[in-house]
């Protein structure tokens, strides 16, 4: 299977590089309203940081608000998805046709090993391999009538194969720039007031601000109107209402027991109390829209979120309340 890094990750576009170095600024100034040293560096290493690269460094270069804001899943198996990207990299792949993005025209292979994807710009064709992918100049997607053909041959594939055409990502997880950035705000700041105890006006005047001065594209005005202005929107957990810092629904902390771990590897094992914050969507991704933005992206709690599975929150409450009336648990 693809084991290694996306490729190309090192790789970014004029305009990738810029969005990245607005999310940098967005949390330098969260980290300079952080008066603790020791908690202004704890913030930098495990939110803040941001790594020019499209696969968040490695997993170890960036911290979580790029990881989860600015980067797609980490993908592995005998499959082109990049194990992560990022969310407005051009190309990706859906089982139909959308608005969303443009159907490429074929897919081709050269030299049995490496992945070509032409597709249709001001009139002509233009063939991208899979390590130019990311300079395309439009969303496009590769559907299954563009796989088929190749069925026979990719099947066979070796890891090193694989990891070498790693270059697409789903389109249930892409999104524009700017809605990446106006995540990558919404949880600096939820993160910012809730784990660092900053005063929410003054953290949310600060990086609004940064956001009214980009200089990308002057096309486009932020924050834009799905951006909330509301303290508990941002900092609470949207499934459970309770804020980030505490534990989910406020249920009393629970003792885990120990399991052995080999001492040389790093644990994940914090990452999965049932009170740690992981990227929750109100609404689940899907293929037909752009979902990742700043109305449907929050944090919240893990059991919050391991409860709503790829159902939206309406769905997840009304289960709730059936289980909640089955056992004459209602007041």
């Amino acid at each position: 299977m693809a084991t290694g890094r996306t490729i190309s990750a090192s790789f970014l576009t004029e305009r990738d590089a810029r969005v990245i170095e607005l999310c940098d600024r967005i949390s330098s100034s969260i980290a300079k309203q952080i008066s603790d040293a020791d908690q202004k560096r704890k913030f930098i290493r495990d939110f803040g940081k941001t790594s020019k690269t499209r696969d968040a460094g490695l997993g170890v270069g960036a911290g979580k608000l790029q990881r989860d804001a600015l980067c797609t899943r980490g993908r592995q198996g005998k499959a082109p998805f990049s194990n992560r990207n990022l969310r407005w990299h051009p190309l990706v792949v859906a089982d139909a046709p959308s608005d969303c993005a443009m159907p490429i025209k074929e897919i081709k292979i050269e030299g049995d090993e490496l992945l070509v994807f032409v597709v249709e710009e001001s009139g002509k064709r233009r063939r991208y391999r899979s390590d130019k992918t990311h300079m395309m100049r439009e969303r496009y997607v590769a559907l299954p009538e563009h796989w088929i053909p190749h069925v026979s041959v990719l099947k066979g594939w070796s890891d090193t194969q694989w990891t070498q055409n790693s270059c697409v990502i789903p389109m249930q997880e892409a999104c524009d720039w700017q809605d990446a950035v106006e995540t990558f705000a919404i949880l600096g700041i939820a993160v910012a007031v809730e784990l660092f105890g900053l005063d929410f006006q003054k953290v949310y005047a600060a990086v609004t601000g940064i956001l009214a001065q980009q200089e990308i594209d002057s096309n486009i005005k932020l924050p834009s109107a799905l951006f909330p202005t509301q303290r508990g929107d941002i900092t609470n957990c949207p499934v459970c209402k309770v804020s980030i810092a505490e534990n989910a629904a406020k249920m009393p902390e629970r003792e885990r027991g120990k399991v052995w771990q080999p001492a040389w590897r790093r644990t994940k094992r914090e990452e999965g109390e049932e009170s740690s914050i992981q990227i929750l969507h109100v609404n689940p991704l899907i293929e037909q829209e752009l979902c990742h933005d700043a109305g449907n992206v929050r944090y919240g709690h893990r059991w919050c979120n391991v409860a709503m599975t790829d159902h939206s929150l309406d769905e997840t409450l009304d289960f709730m309340e059936h289980i909640v009336r089955a056992h004459n648990r209602c007041q």
